[in-house]
């Protein structure tokens, strides 16, 4: 079956134009890494009849109880897949970290040696944004990549020392990545600034996430109680986009030596065994189009099979109404339908 057409279940329900299967839900802890997850598969069935989707969750303080993350979840379930959701706490808890490549790999692992949670043989790799890049590198490394059979990035980056700059210079689209940033870098080059403004940050970055709006908003009662001289530093960055441009700059001339590396599929990819789907939105504010371009040339490169697209239909990694973008549906059914024609080969 061609790849579109095995994806075009998965985009019509999506659109909200096809219903979705009958799905069980089980939430559980997997027992090595002790993390809790949630199983997607049709219903009346086992799980370990399908093949597998591993789905790492981005940076939400929802984590896997993310509604994104759910209908992504449901509506690849609903294709006749068993759909794995497991919660990583330094993720949910928007701290970049590099430890989080090995925990995603750990995952991979347990997941595979499973022999309850999906039929055992094939298992992908699926996740957006930053996680997207991490998980990238986890499946390349020795021990997992046999284990991976196929992934897919949305909205994912290729080289953090050009994804960071990109963020910054597009604050006014899309704060949420710098609120996210300087919640976690701050400290390195304004350690006073940051006692105060860390948790402003964070709950910045909770309001636009969570689209807490009026009285539910948190930023300003938290930033009132800070110093002049935070606020002013607060307000700047908000209001003036040279200044944020340095930032950016202070941000990577201050991170843990070789952290930008690491967390790089550009410098860390070693031999991936499975083929990959890159899609992007075309006008992803919070990360750059360009970066899934830079990826596909880097798997080109190392000579791994891969489908790359761009779409009108998504912006970062948030699908927009297909009937209002429809000319993007095309890229969807290539990417997500090389995806699971790769898994389930």
């Amino acid at each position: 079956m061609k790849p579109y057409v095995l994806a075009l279940p998965l985009i019509l329900s999506y659109a909200g134009l096809k219903q979705k299967k009958s799905l069980e839900r089980k939430e559980f802890t997997l027992p090595e890494t002790g993390r809790k997850t949630y199983l997607f598969y049709p219903k009346d069935k086992d799980p370990n009849s399908f093949p597998g989707v591993y789905i790492q969750h981005g940076m939400s303080a929802m984590g896997i109880d993310d509604p994104r993350i759910i209908d992504l979840a449901e509506n690849i379930a609903s294709t006749g897949h068993s759909v794995i959701l497991p919660e990583l706490p330094e993720v949910k808890g928007l701290r970049i970290e590099a430890e989080t490549i090995t925990h995603i790999q750990n995952l991979m692992m347990e997941i595979h040696a499973s022999k309850r949670l999906f039929d055992g043989e094939n298992l992908g790799y699926l996740s957006a944004s930053f996680s997207a890049g991490m998980g990238l590198i986890a499946a390349s490394r020795s021990n997992t990549r046999n284990k991976i059979k196929t992934s897919m990035l949305i909205g994912g980056y290729c080289n953090f020392f050009e994804a960071v700059p990109f963020v910054f210079s597009h604050y006014e689209m899309d704060p949420y990545a710098v609120y996210v940033i300087l919640f976690n870098m701050l400290h390195r080059f304004e350690p006073d600034l940051a006692e105060e403004l860390e948790m402003v940050y964070y709950e910045a970055a909770l309001d636009n996430g969570l689209k807490r709006i009026g009285n539910d908003a948190k930023t300003s009662s938290r930033l009132e109680k800070t110093s002049k001289r935070a606020k002013e530093f607060f307000h700047q960055v908000h209001a003036d986009r040279t200044f944020r441009l340095d930032l950016a700059k202070q941000v990577l001339d201050t991170v843990p030596e070789k952290l930008p590396e690491t967390l790089s599929p550009f410098y860390q990819l070693e031999t991936l065994a499975g083929p990959v789907a890159l899609l992007h939105g075309k006008t992803d504010p919070v990360i750059s189009a360009t970066e899934s371009e830079k990826l596909a040339l880097l798997l080109q490169g190392k000579g791994i099979p891969f489908v790359h697209r761009t779409s009108t239909a998504l912006t970062h990694g948030d699908s927009l109404p297909l009937h209002s973008q429809i000319f993007g549906v095309p890229a969807l059914l290539q990417t997500f339908g090389s995806f699971l024609h790769w898994l389930d080969r």
